[in-house]
């Protein structure tokens, strides 16, 4: 539904328009202050349901819950293609980011590596795509 709303509807391209650069949606003559609103709102609603869900999953509100969840987060973003630096990123490719992280902390968890060191490994891996996302984008600035 995401991928759909942010590639085929206009209000989507304004989404788009002003994450990769505010002022010259601004300058197109759209004011970003209402998509800004909504977009908020609905992170707002998104964020409630899946704190819904994960109250579901531990049968209790559990504040700490969600602790190390963030950095799993970060992970599947930037190796699903999404730049840190802005204007790069799709959905789908976030999708196949997070499917990679869970194929990847399965497997630490089969072979049975401790916590932190699977955080250091999901480090890596962030630090890896981000090496590979700079490599990446100076090509194409030497290509242009």
């Amino acid at each position: 539904v995401g991928h759909l709303v942010l590639t085929k509807t206009v209000l989507g391209r304004h989404w788009i328009g002003i994450g990769t650069n505010e002022e010259a949606v601004r300058l197109s003559g759209i004011n970003p202050r209402p998509s800004k609103v909504l977009v908020f709102a609905l992170m707002g609603l998104l964020a409630g349901v899946g704190a819904l869900f994960q109250v579901s999953r531990l049968e209790a509100a559990d504040p700490n819950g969600g602790v190390g969840m963030e950095l799993q987060v970060i992970a599947a973003v930037v190796i699903g293609g999404t730049s840190l630096m802005g204007g790069r990123g799709s959905v789908i490719s976030t999708f196949i980011g997070v499917l990679i992280i869970s194929v990847l902390e399965a497997g630490l968890a089969q072979v049975g590596v401790s916590e932190p060191m699977k955080r250091i490994i999901t480090g890596l891996v962030i630090v890896a795509a981000v090496v590979l996302d700079t490599y990446r984008r100076r090509g194409e600035r030497s290509t242009h």
